[in-house]
């Protein structure tokens, strides 16, 4: 006889003979040296799992299978109605598993067991306000500093260049004017030698 009626996604299962709901809750046990006993920490509820059994029969009965497994190979969450699981808050289910057999010499009879998992979306991404399109201006203005960086950097070069020939003029410069005053000496020396004599 059937336990209950199961809706999964749009396919509703009139033939469940078993349905059960397996939840726990996530705890990791450390040792913890010189203590009596572990400390736990609690990491929340883990995901429920619901297993169903039953029976398909009928004209229509490989057809309903074919839409289940279907609905496995998707890969989509798939909305969950049974009365054991209204308890449990479970709403929605990814179809983790599905069996089925058919005894030798029944025709249009099916057992089945489907292995479901508590299907909970995921968080929005946590972007704080903060908007991805505004990379772009950011890189836009590290690349407008890196420019303005680089030609600074190239007239710091271009002014110490024309330092450093100023430099080697003004001691060009200064050689021709040891030259003029050696010269100057020179005449000089002559002068007053040419005077004692």
């Amino acid at each position: 006889m059937a336990a209950e009626a199961v809706v999964i996604g749009a396919l509703e299962l009139d033939r469940v003979t078993g349905l059960v709901v397996d939840q726990s809750r996530k705890l990791a046990v450390h040792r913890w040296p010189g203590a009596n006993g572990d400390m736990v920490q609690d990491m929340g509820m883990a995901a429920g799992r619901i297993q169903l059994t039953g029976v398909a029969m009928g004209p229509d009965a490989g057809a309903r299978l074919e839409q289940l497994r279907t609905a496995m190979q998707s890969g989509k969450p798939q909305d969950f109605v049974a009365s054991a699981a209204v308890a449990s808050g479970i709403e929605q289910v990814m179809i983790a598993g599905l069996r089925v057999t058919q005894p030798p010499g029944r025709t249009e009879y099916f057992e089945y067991q489907v292995d479901l998992v508590h299907y909970v979306p995921p968080p929005p991404p946590l972007t704080a306000g903060f908007d991805p399109a505004a990379l772009a201006g950011i890189a836009a203005d590290l690349e407008a500093s890196a420019r303005s960086a680089v030609d600074d950097m190239a007239a710091a070069a271009g002014d110490i260049i024309g330092k450093v020939e100023q430099a080697l003029e003004a001691i060009q410069g200064l050689g021709i004017i040891a030259e003029v005053l050696a010269a100057a000496g020179a005449v000089v020396t002559s002068h007053e030698e040419s005077k004692e004599d």
